[in-house]
């Protein structure tokens, strides 16, 4: 069942600034129980009009793609679901009153209770649990937000995977691949991505020192078998899309398992400690002594 939910305005803008994160976190375990997969979560603001009304803006809307727990030092929450980028969208706010949905929202229909008898300052408090809508409501939304601009700033033209390459060895590409084509995200996280090349060196080598140079999911032992080493750091949340340029965003994984997570688009999940393939295929980690496992509860 599809999922309405309020998001801080502040929290979407920092979003953008970060990289567009296709993603929605909670303390409210509804944030997993009630979409399923395939379903969208529906997300909503309030902002000052030009007139000084209190108005409000449909923000995203995210065809939940995996549904995970967060890494237990994250602050908003242990539920997180993240949006299949294909066919989730980003709204652009602007200041053009037509926008406003206030009167969509208050007379959606929800699977229990009503917005009816709420005004434009008290729908905030009424939202504050999220709600699971009917289908006529999801297609009402739909329909209202075809009219709405799309947010360029949400749209991600960089391959994570080339700039964990950059950081780590192509130290002459990472300004270029920053300059043309991370243009969405604020100039003071270009500089913070910029000058990350030294501690995420430092990162790496830290990993491959803790495993040998192993694969966390399958062990993988090139430097035993081989005589060289082939692992690769992988940024659990991805850089150009909010991540933490941190030990506890970081796993090391070979080659091949590198190239199957960023393509076959798997979110790890801090509540198992395990890869979720949008296949439906779940690998755990079989090695790790540096991420510690968060309860959802």
């Amino acid at each position: 069942m599809d999922l309405l939910a309020y998001w801080r305005f502040d929290n979407y803008r920092h979003d953008l600034d970060d990289g567009a994160g296709y993603n929605f976190n909670s303390k409210q375990p509804r944030l997993h129980t009630v979409p399923a997969l395939g379903d969208t979560v529906w997300l909503f603001t309030r902002i000052i009009g030009t007139g000084g009304q209190t108005e409000y803006r449909i923000l995203a809307s995210l065809v939940v793609q995996a549904k995970t727990i967060n890494p237990p030092s994250y602050g908003y929450g242990p539920f997180r679901v993240w949006g299949d980028v294909k066919v989730s969208r980003y709204y652009r706010v602007t200041e053009d009153s037509r926008q406003d949905a206030f009167e969509l929202i208050r007379l959606l229909p929800l699977d229990s209770g009503s917005f009816r008898d709420c005004t434009r300052e008290t729908l905030p408090q009424a939202t504050q649990t999220m709600r699971a809508i009917k289908p006529e409501a999801s297609r009402l939304l739909r329909a209202f937000c075809e009219q709405l601009p799309a947010e360029d700033r949400a749209v991600a033209l960089l391959d994570d995977r080339e700039l964990e390459s950059a950081l780590v060895r192509e130290e002459a590409n990472l300004d270029a691949l920053l300059r043309t084509k991370l243009t969405g995200i604020s100039p003071d996280r270009l500089r913070a991505l910029s000058n990350a090349r030294p501690r995420n060196r430092q990162l790496v080598s830290s990993l491959n020192e803790l495993y040998s140079g192993r694969c966390q999911l399958c062990s993988f032992d090139s430097p035993t078998v081989y005589g060289v080493e082939s692992a690769e750091a992988h940024h659990i949340q991805y850089l150009s899309r909010g991540g933490d340029d941190v030990i506890e965003n970081l796993v090391l994984v070979c080659p091949n398992h590198h190239t199957v997570i960023h393509n076959g688009s798997a979110h790890f999940d801090y509540g198992t400690l395990r890869f979720i393939f949008t296949n439906g295929r779940v690998e755990p980690l079989c090695m790790n002594e540096h991420l510690e496992p968060r309860a959802a509860a």
